[in-house]
């Protein structure tokens, strides 16, 4: 308890203080134009209250492609699985590319969007998070979401979702999980940060109401997350039930701010968290409040009530740890999850169906719960035109809107990076007083991310050597084995430690420990005439470890495009014009009221 509360005044301290890619599925695969027709026919004139009471049940639940297990429901075939079971879409993820090599991955994506479709009788719809855009092979990378909100350019943000608008239907995807609209208020949550746009709430509401305008002008639904706001606790809902602690009335001029406005500005859809509000809630189970997505009184009483939200809920994955272990089992979870107010269910087990489809014949769930569920899922999909007789379910992308892409997402990078200090003008760097450069990569290699951020920063080091600089790389500084006897300040005219700690790379707090931590005592043991650090995560590491430092940079991402947009920064070609989403003060953030 002496914890949270500790926690809590950290809080309040910071409160108020190409023509290639029109590439279309393949041959032996149904045609788009003949999907999206098929579909419209035979709904053409009807609405969703001819829909038969599991045909209903199914608008709730979006899945994970497993063609082995449809199969198997289906008594082998996808029509026959669809007629058992028939869902509202999917979730285009990880499990969709078991087995499947990576240079196969758009081909693969969109001649299943076709398969699927056009075993359905119903409209589905096809969802993937693409936070940092379509992470496919020849897609656009896009900086993390708190880039964009250092850029700070409304302009962008509506380019953003707009060029990610594009590239998702180009491979069948109408729906995106999100932008994260929660507010990193706490710098040690491990699972908002560079995910997030901002501490600020009118900074978040300016940028995401066009980045959402961007979305859906141009055909793909958003979905804000995760209500009632994550960016508060210092723990991951991931792993467990998380809590935002804000006072209500507190939470109301922070997170609750935010999601009205989105919600007054027409988003299409909300994701909310395993995560509680103790300040708005009362009711408790086993002595412990619910987390939003099995909370009635977050759900229906306060987002749907008294907020106004007439959208899509859909809930987080129903796999994590802040979902499971509420209820003795979890198909009773997503029961009561559904009750609870959930329009949707992300990934959902199938024997859902069957046990509502059981009780509501048995007139133990109401059935206007479904109605009202089913009734908002339809009107979403009418809303993005799933209904229309010539909707396209794939729509390529001509070479100008590629181009273009690729030219948004360097323009929020250079936008981007920001100079946190320099105290001693060292830079732009030049090749004659520079001409020698160690490049160090701070960065874990872990059982989840593995060596990814190391090897793309191996590339940085090119991008270097390519502008005429001698370099070296290695990967840490180990202060017992280096450090007592460090020699690099000699041997270099200048050493870069770029440093990356992000979200789930690994799983745990966004801290450096083990070679990492041993690097920061390295870095801070060194004379710091030579160093410059950049960030290319979380943006509090630059003053929580290496406030001695002299010449240091946010750059929030660990990307290509960075790294090109970073190239120019240093080398004086752009300015560095970023302005910090989020408050840098460790020491006002450790203050203790």
């Amino acid at each position: 308890m002496k914890h949270i509360s500790y926690i809590i005044s950290i809080i309040l301290a910071s409160t108020f203080v190409c023509a290639c890619n029109r590439q279309s599925v393949k041959e032996d695969s149904p045609s788009p134009n003949e999907v999206g027709t098929k579909s419209v026919l035979s709904l053409s004139d009807t609405t969703w209250k001819s829909l038969s009471l599991r045909e209903k049940i199914g608008q709730l639940m979006l899945m994970l492609p497993d063609r082995k297990k449809e199969l198997q429901l289906g008594d082998g075939s996808l029509s026959g699985f669809f007629e058992k079971y028939p869902v509202t879409g999917f979730f285009m993820g990880w499990k969709l590319w078991d087995g499947v090599q990576r240079d196969q991955y758009l081909d693969h994506i969109r001649k299943t969007c076709a398969e699927y479709q056009q075993a359905s009788k119903l409209p589905l719809i096809f969802q993937e998070d693409y936070e940092s855009g379509v992470t496919l092979p020849g897609m656009t990378s896009f900086p993390n979401e708190m880039a964009l909100g250092a850029a700070n350019s409304p302009k962008l943000a509506y380019q953003y979702g707009k060029t990610v608008a594009q590239e998702s239907r180009s491979v069948g995807v109408q729906w995106v999980l999100h932008p994260v609209a929660d507010l990193n208020i706490n710098p040690f949550n491990p699972v908002t940060n560079t995910r997030s746009i901002s501490d600020d709430p009118d900074k978040a509401i300016r940028l995401l109401t066009q980045q959402i305008k961007g979305l859906q002008d141009n055909g793909v639904a958003a979905t804000i997350k995760h209500f009632p706001g994550d960016g508060v606790d210092f723990r991951d809902q991931h792993l467990l039930t998380t809590c935002n602690f804000l006072p209500y009335d507190v939470w109301k001029r922070q997170h609750g701010k935010v999601f009205k406005a989105l919600i007054d500005n027409g988003v299409k859809s909300i994701m909310p968290g395993h995560i509680t509000l103790p300040g708005y809630q009362k009711e408790k189970k086993n002595g412990q409040y619910l987390p939003a997505t099995l909370s009635k009184e977050l759900l229906t009483n306060l987002l749907k009530g008294e907020m106004g939200f007439k959208g899509v809920v859909v809930s987080d994955a129903m796999v994590m740890g802040g979902f499971r272990g509420w209820y003795d089992n979890q198909l009773e979870g997503e029961i009561q999850s559904f009750l609870a107010g959930v329009d949707i269910l992300l990934w959902p087990s199938y024997e859902f169906m069957d046990t509502l489809e059981a009780r509501i014949l048995r007139k133990e769930i109401p059935v206007e719960r479904l109605n009202d569920a089913v009734s908002r899922t339809w009107n979403f999909k009418k809303s993005l035109g799933l209904m229309d007789r010539n909707h396209q379910l794939i729509v390529p992308m001509t070479p100008e809107e590629k181009t273009n892409a690729l030219s948004v997402s360097e323009q929020i990078c250079e936008k981007a990076i920001t100079l946190i200090r320099d105290r001693n003008n060292v830079l732009p760097l030049k090749k004659d007083k520079d001409k020698k450069i160690l490049v160090v990569g701070v960065t874990p290699i872990s059982r989840k991310g593995g060596d990814t951020s190391l090897t793309r920063m191996k590339s940085f080091s090119d991008l270097l050597r390519q502008k005429g600089f001698e370099v070296d790389f290695q990967h840490n500084i180990l202060y017992e084995t280096q450090g007592w006897t460090e020699t690099a300040t000699t041997q270099y005219d200048r050493i870069l430690f770029l440093v990356d700690r992000h979200m789930h790379a690994p799983f745990g707090p966004l801290e450096f420990w083990d070679d990492e931590a041993q690097t920061v005592w390295g870095i801070n043991a060194m004379p710091k005439e030579k160093l410059i650090v950049i960030s290319l995560g979380s943006p509090y590491s630059i003053n929580e470890y290496f406030e001695r430092v002299n010449t240091c940079i946010n750059a929030y991402s660990n990307t290509a495009v960075m790294h090109n947009a970073l190239i120019k920064a240093l080398m004086g070609e752009i300015k560095m014009q970023g302005t910090s989403p989020v408050n840098l003060d460790m020491q006002g953030k450790f203050k203790l009221y």
